[in-house]
């Protein structure tokens, strides 16, 4: 949304509320009405879906800029939940559809936005299509890469073990098991549980391109 004038921040501002939400809060929940749009401002969110099964399946990680809230028959597609201390806005869905009959230029920004939890759930298709945990924990430390803004080898890793096993559709173990499998062949380092360092760049993007 940084494209916007002034005017159209305004505007958006004008029918939003902020929403802070500390780490593991819930947003909305699956099934819930869906009478609100929002857009990650600080912090990350994730998407996910409980299964019939007992399962969790995580669809989605949200970045700030971001924009969230796909519903289906009026009603929310999926659960979202802050995953570190996080500053959301939210949009009243009438309000937001007023405003855009008003600005066809900011609706059609709006809609390229709006399109990328769709294009989310698209790329965490993929990535699972991988059959190797290791090409999979690759895919998966490229895309968080390419949401930083720093130079470096360095790579921040927000969300726990666990929620990247439901994003993956790996096992916890399964997961242990591939992040010690790039430490050994010497491709990544994993000097924390929420930091990992490339250490070989072309090898590493190498098995992330991998299909």
């Amino acid at each position: 949304m940084q494209l916007l004038t002034p005017r159209q921040q305004h505007e958006l501002g004008r029918i939003s509320t902020e929403l802070r939400r500390p780490a593991r809060s819930k947003i909305f929940d699956q099934e819930a009405v869906a009478d609100a749009i929002f857009i990650v401002e600080r912090g990350v969110v994730k998407s996910f879906r409980d299964l019939p099964s007992g399962k969790r399946r995580v669809m989605a990680f949200l970045f700030p800029g971001d924009v969230f809230g796909l519903a289906e028959g009026g009603h929310y597609v999926n659960s979202t939940q802050a995953v570190t201390d996080s500053s959301i806005c939210r949009i009243d869905r009438d309000a937001l559809i007023e405003t855009l009959r008003r600005d066809r230029e900011l609706e059609v920004q709006f809609l390229c936005k709006v399109t990328h939890e769709l294009r989310e759930l698209q790329r965490q298709q993929i990535v699972v299509t991988r059959r190797d945990a290791p090409g999979r924990i690759a895919m998966f430390l490229r895309m968080l890469d390419q949401q930083r803004r720093r130079d470096g080898n360095a790579i921040d890793i927000p969300m726990s073990r666990s929620d990247i096993a439901q994003y993956l559709s790996l096992s916890p173990e399964a997961v242990s098991r591939a992040t010690a499998s790039l430490e050994h062949s010497g491709i990544v380092s994993f000097p924390s549980l929420h930091t990992a360092n490339v250490l070989n760049r072309a090898r590493f993007e190498r098995l992330a391109a991998a299909v």
